[in-house]
């Protein structure tokens, strides 16, 4: 690649080939699109993050509804990734781990001639067994093997770049998880310019930018202060300073631990909120850190079909629209075995399953939904799909309720796709009719899964947060749904204005007024795409003069 320096973007998962287990959720997705519009743009870009292996990423659901994890086996160099060579050798990364030392080897994804994706793996045969797990299983683990990955990631990315020779001209935390790549960056200014700490860490803070995605609780991780000291005690000694004060930055508010996300504000010099509703609140909840906005967007070439385009009439972007319905009944017949009638309205609720997006209130009154789906002249079906994190039994047992309503009373118009990945949601997002959206008002910090579906002329049915929040309400190209009483609205909704609109049809059987709304969704597209959004990036985060 170019190495004249490029922007380095570190983030710990990405998701770009639904063969790489190397996402679990939305940021993932995001981070994917946001290094493939950087080739589109051809700027100087190196993007890091950690090659995982597979364990426990595949869903499974057992005849009870209870998700299992299952392991997921490839071979990196079949599925398009490359060894880092220096000097014709294999490039391998030592970073110190507490009273050891871990190595790491390297791998590469090249996007264009001046974007690369760098990612580091533990499994490597310098290690022991327990250094050699540490990146086969993302997310998951006690605090101790999270924290392990994250100095792998921070501290290992820059050492990478510096002994490849790249000089980022700025460093992106994108989520905090990367935050330590400070401590290796005070170290290197240290010896550099023989500074201090002080000095140095200035140096390093005029140098990164944070991308904050979530005010969710659990999406901004505590650590314990004692399970850090060991770790951070080498690199203190190193900067000459005690660990206590290597670790205040990231002190909490209410000093019970370490807040990576205090931690990356206090370490950077600006940072961005995901949509303005969000960047709105990140400011309320932070006030003394320079915020600045960019919306998220999608890497339209990626996810919307290519025949929905601005130029399209209604009528032939609803001609397009059957063909892309019947492809999704088809793969979903392949993926599960069951048929479904793809001339009937399609709802679709996907995304990662987490407590705040509220998946149970759907089926909150099973009375009304189910007089909604099963309307003899007017019927409903519903597609849901999304994965709980390995660690999280609440989630798990909240969906194998809702998967319990589906092999009963809601039987035969309700259907869970397991496994749920970039290629279904693939599917998903252009081959159902309405997108249901229904998160705790001011949790959904962006929502691109939304975004996606709205570039596909598929109509949004949505609480107006995160980016919905800047463009459902003055649209006519979807629904909003009041956040004060979302089941109720929600219900409301079908029942009066979505479901007889779908079904209401011309003289020739077309759903004049339907096709009109997505006309209106797929003229929307420009504002939600990757490439607006990096060129916010550019001018509004990346902008440190």
């Amino acid at each position: 690649m170019n190495n004249s320096n490029p922007v380095a973007y570190f983030c710990a998962e990405y998701g770009f080939d639904t063969s790489l287990p190397l996402y679990a959720g939305g940021l993932g997705v995001l981070a994917g699109d946001t290094v493939r519009a950087a080739a589109d743009a051809n700027e100087p870009f190196v993007a890091v993050g950690l090659l995982y292996r597979g364990k426990g990423m595949i869903q499974a659901i057992t005849e009870a509804g209870l998700q299992e994890e299952q392991d997921y086996t490839f071979d990196p160099v079949s599925h398009g990734l490359e060894h880092v060579y220096v000097d014709d050798q294999p490039l391998f990364i030592k970073v110190h781990m507490s009273t050891s030392e871990v190595w790491l080897r390297c791998w590469k994804k090249t996007f264009s001639d001046n974007v690369t994706l760098y990612l580091l793996d533990s499994d490597t045969d310098q290690n022991d067994p327990p250094q050699r797990q540490i990146t086969h299983r993302l997310y998951h683990g006690t605090d101790e093997s999270q924290l392990q990955q994250m100095f792998l990631l921070g501290v290992g990315g820059v050492k990478l770049l510096n002994t490849l020779g790249i000089h980022p001209r700025l460093y992106h935390v994108n989520e905090g998880r990367p935050a330590f790549l400070i401590w290796q960056l005070i170290r290197q200014y240290m010896d550099l310019h023989a500074v201090d700490y002080e000095s140095a860490r200035k140096l390093a803070i005029n140098k990164i930018v944070y991308t904050n995605h979530t005010l969710v609780a659990a999406g901004n991780k505590v650590f314990s202060m004692d399970t850090l000291k060991s770790y951070c005690e080498y690199y203190a000694q190193k900067m000459r300073i005690s660990t206590e004060y290597l670790l205040s930055p990231g002190w909490s508010d209410d000093g019970s631990g370490f807040s990576v996300t205090r931690f990356a504000l206090n370490s950077s010099s600006k940072s961005n909120g995901v949509s303005q509703l969000h960047t709105n609140l990140s400011q309320k909840q932070w006030p003394e850190y320079n915020w600045c906005n960019v919306t998220n967007g999608v890497h339209l070439p990626t996810w919307q079909d290519q025949q929905m385009s601005v130029q399209s009439a209604p009528l032939a972007l609803w001609q397009r629209h059957l063909e892309l319905k019947h492809q999704l009944s088809t793969y979903v017949h392949h993926k599960t075995g069951y048929q479904y009638d793809s001339t009937q309205l399609v709802l679709g609720w996907a995304r990662r399953l987490a407590g705040y997006k509220q998946l149970p209130l759907l089926f909150s009154d099973l009375d009304r939904i189910k007089a909604i789906l099963h309307h003899q002249e007017r019927p409903v079906y519903l597609l849901i799909a999304g994965k709980v994190h390995q660690g999280d039994t609440a989630g798990k047992e909240m969906l194998q309720a809702v998967i319990n309503h589906m092999q009963t009373e809601l039987s035969g118009q309700v259907l869970f796709i397991p496994n749920y990945n970039l290629e279904i949601a693939q599917q998903l997002t252009r081959g159902v009719d309405v997108w249901l959206n229904t998160p705790e008002y001011g949790k959904e910090a962006c929502g691109t899964s939304g975004m996606k579906a709205l570039a596909n002329g598929v109509l949004p049915l949505a609480v107006a947060d995160g980016w919905s929040a800047e463009i459902l309400p003055d649209s006519a190209g979807g629904w909003t749904i009041d956040h004060t009483q979302t089941a109720n609205s929600l219900y409301t909704l079908l029942e009066q204005l979505v479901v007889p609109l779908y079904y209401q049809r011309d003289q020739n059987d077309l759903p004049s007024a339907w096709a009109d709304r997505m006309q209106i969704a797929v003229n929307l597209a420009h504002q939600i795409s990757a490439k607006r959004m990096f060129t916010e990036y550019q001018t509004n985060l990346y902008n440190l003069e």
